[in-house]
């Protein structure tokens, strides 16, 4: 969506502006309406404080109606809606993933007698099956691209999996792997260029048009029992979540647990570590990052505080206390919309030059236009002013989001005085962007 920001809409930029002002303090866009669900660790309001995110950016599993249905939640846990609709048979839909523009949901499901891939309309509208194979072959884990042009799967039965991929209209389909046993769980890189993969129990890199280059990250084959799976790229892609058991307590083989690694294989940290001396059921899987790359969603059972059923949390990667956002029935495997920062396509300040250089301080008005598709109003303002001459700090003074006062001076001996104004944009996941706009002050106005 494409907006034009500018001092026309004052009333508009006031509200922005208190909406701002309450971003720098919490860190994050602070959301009014309390979360549906009760939270653990975080207070409600701290919670919506530092999740940011756009409504129903969370796709996840849950059987609270009986049997496996696709459900959409906010990012802080709060609206959590079912968008398919199987309650009268007993056919599982699983595994969802949201378009990057938010319109679509492809998922897998078993309601044509094997699973198959299926796409929706994000409020569960026009479901369209995607492929069509028979038994035992089985077609989960759908994953767009980061263009939203293809969506890589899982297809295989047993020992023999192979990945595909496939455009959202059904056409393309095209095989990526070629390697006799297990490939699983793809998971693109950011750029779209790789895919990361389970290959036998281990996590690879491979080129996502055709499997090539393929690139080993984990070294545990030789630990009895041990795999690595479920792989999630940062938003940066420097690193690389992913599913591993029995590393740090290989006597218990109830222990799967959330690792992080750079995304060359290097410097593994357990992400989700069994708390010291705990008695019940602990395990932790499927990670998925936030688009602001601070939390990292996943599926786990703490059965001494949240039962027996596996649920969805979230904790900050940068370290502190793991939050619990589904309460009801089981849920499991969160994937979150993948969202970008804002585009500024141009900023433009009326006026943008000032003439006479008379030393007055003059009002100068920017326009942005940006465009973001998850976010149809990011906050636009005036984050920092520069000049070409060394100027005191009185020879600016910005007065609103997007207005400043400007003084009208330059060297007497100079070429003329450019003020250089930063304009950054961020929208409801807490990315931003930043363009400049110029305004001069010449030195004289002489052809």
């Amino acid at each position: 969506m494409q907006n034009r920001l500018g001092t026309s809409s004052l009333c508009i930029l006031l509200t922005l502006m208190l909406m701002f002002s309450s971003t720098v303090a919490s860190s994050g866009r602070v959301y009014l309406q309390q979360p549906d669900v009760p939270t653990t660790n975080l207070d409600p309001v701290s919670l919506m404080a530092v999740i940011p995110g756009v409504p129903h950016g969370v796709a996840m599993t849950s059987n609270r109606d009986g049997n496996n249905e696709v459900y959409v939640m906010d990012a802080n846990g709060g609206d959590q809606t079912r968008v398919t609709d199987n309650v009268m048979n007993t056919s599982n839909d699983q595994r969802p993933d949201i378009s990057p523009d938010g319109k679509q949901i492809v998922f897998s499901s078993n309601r044509d007698g094997n699973f198959e891939i299926f796409i929706m309309n994000s409020d569960g509208s026009d479901v369209i099956q995607l492929t069509s194979t028979s038994a035992p072959t089985s077609n989960s884990w759908p994953r767009w691209s980061p263009d939203g042009e293809w969506i890589a799967f899982q297809s295989g039965a047993g020992t023999n999996f192979q990945i595909y991929r496939i455009r959202p209209d059904g056409s393309g389909l095209t095989q990526v792997t070629n390697y006799v046993g297990i490939n699983q769980f793809p998971a693109w890189s950011p750029d779209g260029t790789r895919l990361a993969i389970r290959r036998d129990t281990e996590i690879y890199l491979i080129d996502s048009a055709d499997g090539s280059h393929p690139v080993r990250l984990t070294l545990t084959d030789s630990i009895p029992g041990v795999f690595n799976q479920m792989a999630s790229f940062s938003p940066d892609g420097k690193k690389i979540a992913y599913l591993s058991n029995n590393r740090d307590n290989p006597g218990d083989p109830l222990y799967l647990s959330v690792y992080i690694m750079d995304s060359d294989g290097n410097n593994k940290v357990n992400f989700t570590p069994k708390a010291v001396g705990y008695a019940g059921t602990w395990t932790s899987r499927a990670p998925a990052w936030a688009p602001n790359g601070q939390y990292i969603y996943f599926t786990a059972v703490r059965s001494l505080t949240a039962g027996s059923l596996e649920q969805i949390f979230v904790k900050p990667t940068g370290g502190g206390d793991e939050t619990q956002l589904t309460f009801v029935g089981a849920n499991s495997e969160a994937t979150v919309r993948r969202i970008y920062a804002p585009t500024i396509t141009s900023v433009t300040a009326t006026p943008d030059v000032l003439w006479p250089s008379n030393n007055n301080m003059m009002p100068v008005s920017l326009a942005v236009d940006v465009n973001d598709n998850s976010d149809p109003a990011p906050v636009c303002l005036i984050t920092d002013v520069m000049s070409n001459e060394a100027a005191a700090e009185t020879a600016w003074q910005i007065t609103g989001l997007l207005t400043l006062d400007l003084r009208a001076q330059r060297f007497g001996m100079g070429t003329g005085r450019i003020y250089t104004i930063t304009v950054t944009c961020t929208n409801s996941s807490q990315l931003s962007s930043s363009a400049n706009a110029t305004v001069t002050v010449p030195h004289d106005q002489r052809p």
